[in-house]
């Protein structure tokens, strides 16, 4: 697909992660599937994916297209509610 991440910051289980991506849904279409979130553009927004997988310490991403505004929005809401996030290339 694109680009491949891993986003790993402290939680106190995976359902307050899952938490967090569904209040996502505030700024992009998704679809849930427990354990994989798939993040799309809204009508009239430029187009993107964005998927995440649960993974132990976070999250493991792969994304394409113009995600950039998501991404901004993601990155800011992953400190502001988990504290210092490590963004690793996968």
């Amino acid at each position: 697909m694109g680009m491949h991440q891993s986003f790993q910051f402290t939680h106190a289980s995976q359902e307050e992660v899952r938490r967090f991506l569904r209040s996502l849904g505030a700024v992009a279409s998704i679809g849930d599937r427990s354990e994989f979130f798939v993040f799309s553009q809204r009508p009239g927004q430029p187009a993107f994916t964005f998927d995440c997988e649960l993974t132990e310490d976070g999250f493991k991403s792969e994304r394409a297209g113009k995600y950039f505004e998501f991404l901004g929005v993601l990155v800011e809401g992953l400190t502001g509610h988990f504290g210092p996030v490590r963004i690793e290339d996968a």
